[in-house]
């Protein structure tokens, strides 16, 4: 399969902050996933309320195109997973510079307490988990060119159910 075949089949994290209810189903679902730990503080997705707009706000990792996590990795730590499409940290490799961290627009990238090196989403491996059980759908797991319609989806029927 061909790059070009690889990113139109790709899939990543979407968010609809309208849906979401703040329960933290998808910080437990991860940290249980990935560290065995109920405890959302060890998620690698972060519910952040938004006090002046009321709101709670799931922030993912966007695995980006060009990740700048990836570019400022001295020891080329981080790469993209040809199977999944997900931005990956290669915990063997990483050395804990932290370089990623500030790279991050989306601040998303974490340091792991425990090992003292930097930890971000990896998709599960291809079946994430928050998106698996958020029960509002504020969460959810698309192919590039399908999670925007879906967004949009939503929003138009937000709309109509608001109409009188």
């Amino acid at each position: 399969m061909s790059d070009e075949e690889i990113k139109e089949k790709r899939k990543t994290l979407f968010t609809d902050e309208r849906r979401c209810t703040g329960c933290r189903t998808c910080e437990l679902a991860c940290a249980f996933y990935h560290y065995k730990e109920k405890n959302p503080s060890r998620a690698l997705i972060r519910i952040v309320k938004l006090e002046n707009k009321l709101r709670d706000v799931p922030v993912v990792c966007r695995h980006c195109e060009k990740a700048p996590c990836m570019e400022v990795c001295p020891v080329s730590a981080i790469s993209r997973n040809k199977e999944t499409g997900a931005v990956v940290i290669d915990q063997e490799i990483c050395i804990g510079c932290r370089a990623c961290v500030e790279a991050c627009p989306f601040s998303i990238i974490v340091v792991d307490p425990k090992t003292n090196k930097v930890a971000k989403c990896d998709l599960c491996g291809g079946n994430p988990r928050c998106a698996m059980v958020c029960p509002m759908g504020a969460v959810f797991f698309a192919r590039l060119d399908v999670g925007p319609r879906i967004l949009a989806r939503n929003r138009l029927e937000k709309k109509i159910l608001e109409k009188p």
